[in-house]
């Protein structure tokens, strides 16, 4: 009778601990960085909550390498979910937010008019952490992981401030340096 009530929680206790893997806690899914300060490639970030899209127009330079693109391209913007549940909630982005931003490049209109996406593209992660960036602008880190066809880059460095902080701070200082305003999902 003993070893079958120990069996019964074993297995209870099993049980809950598979079921509390990936409920998207804060706790659960910090962001952990390379001993040089790099990030790898965040896995999954495709099934993070979508946010919006942007369009860039043909010849409009890209925010990770700041190069004219050759083609009309559209920025996905993905949010972990937790992130986005406290942003939603509070209206405040919490510590350890991570949003995920690729490139898609776009194909010619077709004889309806219709434009279909060709090929993924570039890209980028935005980590926000007081511990790791005291010094930056809202705490943020941003790391490109290229802009080309996949594969993408496995690790990405930080990027400069000029690349990346620089406008956020000219332009979304009062969002918490974040564009939250750009994306139609984030709207509270």
């Amino acid at each position: 009778m003993k070893s079958s009530c120990k069996m019964v929680v074993l297995v209870g206790t099993l049980i809950l601990s598979a079921f509390m893997v990936g409920t998207g806690s804060a706790a659960e899914e910090k962001v952990v960085f390379n001993k040089d300060g790099s990030l790898d490639r965040p896995v999954g970030y495709r099934g993070w909550v979508h946010v919006g899209s942007t369009v860039l127009p043909k010849g409009q330079a890209n925010i990770i390498d700041n190069i004219p693109i050759p083609t009309n391209e559209i920025i996905n913007t993905y949010v972990k979910p937790w992130a986005y549940a406290a942003y939603m909630k509070t209206g405040l982005w919490p510590e350890g937010t991570t949003i995920a931003k690729e490139f898609v490049v776009l194909g010619e209109p077709d004889e309806d008019g219709t434009v279909h996406e060709m090929y993924f593209a570039g890209l980028c992660v935005l980590v926000k952490d007081s511990k790791i960036f005291p010094a930056q602008t809202g705490h943020l880190g941003y790391f490109p992981f290229g802009h080309q066809r996949e594969p993408y880059l496995d690790r990405a460095a930080l990027a400069d401030r000029s690349k990346c902080s620089s406008c956020h701070e000219q332009h979304a200082s009062d969002q918490q340096y974040i564009f939250s305003d750009h994306h139609i999902g984030l709207r509270r």
